[in-house]
C-alpha cells in the first residue's frame, strides 16, 4: 500500500528497507522514547512537531515574519505594505501563497536543521520498533493490567511452537513492562495459568513462559471454548482489558457465538490474528475488537518460511530453527487487514518533518553567504523525498560560488 503524497517515500519502500537492515534481531538497543508502550496519539503528543515546535508555520513565525496586504476601498484592491522596503530576504510558502520577511541568521535556520533532523531519526526508530519483534506480532500492549486469552485452533505442531516463541518475546519485551497479568487458554478443557491477574516480576514472566512451553499440542477445534475463556477473563475484576489471541481462520458457529457473547461487554477486547488466510476472518476480528471499543491487531508469517519449517527435519533441530527464525519472523498484513494506523500516524509526522527540512534548507540556500551554499552541499540525502533537490542545490551552489569569486 502506498500513499500518494509530496514525498516518494512510502510505507512500502520503509518496508524494504528494513528487510534490507536486518533490525529483527534481538538486542537492538532502542532510545527509551522510542519504546514507550503507548498509542501514537499520546506518543505524538509527547514527541510531535506540533508539542516541540517544529511545524514548518511554527517555524516560520520564530524566523520572520508575515509580510501583509489588506483590501483598500478606495483604491478597490489589495495593497502590501511597503516598510523596510527591500531590508529583509523574503520567502513565499508553497501551500497558501503567503509572504514572509525573514529576520533570522543563518544559526537559526542550522539549529532547525539539526532539530528537524533529529525528529525525523526519532520517527523512523518508531517505526522500526513498531513493526519490529514482539510488536509486529501483537501490537503494543497499553494497559498496566491484562489477561491473554489464547486460541490455537488447528495450528500445526510447527506453527503451534512458532506461537509459543512468539509469546515468550510478547511476555518478555512488553508483559515484563506493565503490572499485572494473566494467561488463559480457551481449548477443549479450559486453562488458567492463575486464578486472577498476578503482579509482574522476573519471576512470574519466566513461570508464565514455562507454563506456556508446558501446553501440549491438542489441536481440535472447540466453538465454545475460546469464548468461555473470554467470558472467564472478563470475570476478572482487576483486568484492565483482554487481548485475543488467536491462531488460524475461525469456524462460521464459532464466530457468531463470539459476536453474541462479547459484544457490548464493559471492558475492551483487543484481538489479535495470527496467520489467518480468510478474510472473513479478518472482518470478524475488527467486528469484535470495534464493538468491544478494543484494537485490532494481525500478522501472517511469509509462506516461504512455512514451507521451510514443514520440512523434515529431527525435533532437535526443529525447536533451534524455530527459535532462530522467530527471532527474525518475516511476514506481512493479511489480506483485508488495511493500514496499521498506529504505523501511519508516524510515517505522516516524518513527511510532515521532511517536508519542513527542505523547505528550511531551500531558505538557507538563499542566504548571501558561501558558507550555507558548502553546508548545504554537505547535507546527507539520504531520504528519497531530498533527491529531487540535488540538481536545483548543485546550480546554486555555482551561482553563489561564482558571486564571491
Amino acid at each position: 500500500v502506498e500513499f500518494s503524497g509530496a514525498s516518494s517515500w512510502t510505507l512500502v519502500a520503509f518496508e524494504k528497507n528494513l528487510e534490507r537492515k536486518e533490525r529483527r534481531d534481538y538486542g537492538v538497543q532502542w532510545d527509551l522514547d522510542v519504546q514507550l508502550l503507548i498509542s501514537s496519539p499520546k506518543w505524538l503528543q509527547l514527541h510531535g512537531l506540533k508539542r516541540n515546535k517544529l511545524t514548518f508555520s511554527q517555524i516560520l513565525s520564530k524566523i520572520g515574519f508575515q509580510h501583509k496586504e489588506d483590501y483598500v476601498s478606495i483604491l478597490g484592491k489589495l495593497v502590501a505594505s511597503r516598510y523596510a522596503n527591500g531590508l529583509y530576504r523574503q520567502y513565499m510558502t508553497g501551500e497558501d501563497g503567503k509572504l514572509y520577511n525573514l529576520t533570522a541568521k543563518k544559526d537559526l535556520l542550522f539549529h532547525f536543521v539539526d532539530c528537524l533532523t533529529g525528529a525525523i531519526e526519532l520517527y523512523k526508530q518508531r517505526m522500526e520498533w513498531l513493526t519490529t519483534e514482539s510488536r509486529q506480532i501483537f501490537g503494543v500492549i497499553q494497559e498496566q493490567s491484562i489477561t491473554i486469552v489464547l486460541d490455537f485452533g488447528v495450528a500445526s505442531r510447527a506453527e503451534f511452537d512458532l506461537c509459543r516463541e512468539a509469546l515468550s518475546m510478547v511476555f518478555k519485551q512488553q508483559v515484563a513492562q506493565i503490572s499485572r497479568f494473566n494467561i488463559i487458554q480457551g481449548a477443549q478443557d479450559l486453562a488458567k495459568w492463575q486464578e486472577k491477574t498476578v503482579p509482574v516480576s522476573e519471576a512470574s514472566i519466566e513461570a508464565a513462559v514455562e507454563w506456556l512451553w508446558a501446553i501440549e499440542y491438542r489441536p481440535a477445534v472447540c466453538h465454545s471454548g475460546p469464548t468461555e475463556a473470554i467470558m472467564e477473563a472478563l470475570f476478572d475484576d482487576t483486568t484492565e482489558a483482554v487481548y485475543y489471541f488467536t491462531v488460524g481462520d475461525m469456524a462460521e458457529c464459532m464466530r457468531h457465538l463470539l459476536l453474541q457473547k462479547i459484544s457490548g461487554c464493559p471492558c475492551p477486547v483487543h484481538t489479535v490474528s495470527f496467520n489467518a488466510r480468510e478474510e472473513e476472518t479478518i472482518a470478524l476480528l475488527k467486528e469484535l475488537s470495534h464493538l468491544t471499543t478494543g484494537r485490532f491487531h494481525a500478522f501472517a508469517e511469509r509462506e516461504d518460511y512455512m514451507d521451510m519449517i514443514e520440512t523434515s527435519i529431527s525435533d532437535e533441530d526443529e525447536k533451534a530453527l524455530l527459535t532462530q527464525n522467530s527471532r527474525k519472523l518475516k511476514g506481512n498484513l493479511p489480506l483485508g487487514t488495511g493500514v496499521r494506523e498506529d504505523v501511519y500516524l508516524i510515517w505522516k509526522e516524518m513527511e510532515e518533518a521532511r517536508n519542513a527540512l527542505i523547505q528550511v534548507q531551500r531558505i538557507l540556500i538563499d542566504l548571501p553567504n558561501r558558507v550555507a551554499a558548502i553546508f548545504l552541499a554537505s547535507v546527507d540525502c539520504e531520504c528519497a523525498s531530498l533527491a529531487c533537490l540535488k540538481p536545483w542545490l548543485i546550480g546554486r551552489i555555482h551561482v553563489m560560488h561564482a558571486d564571491t569569486t
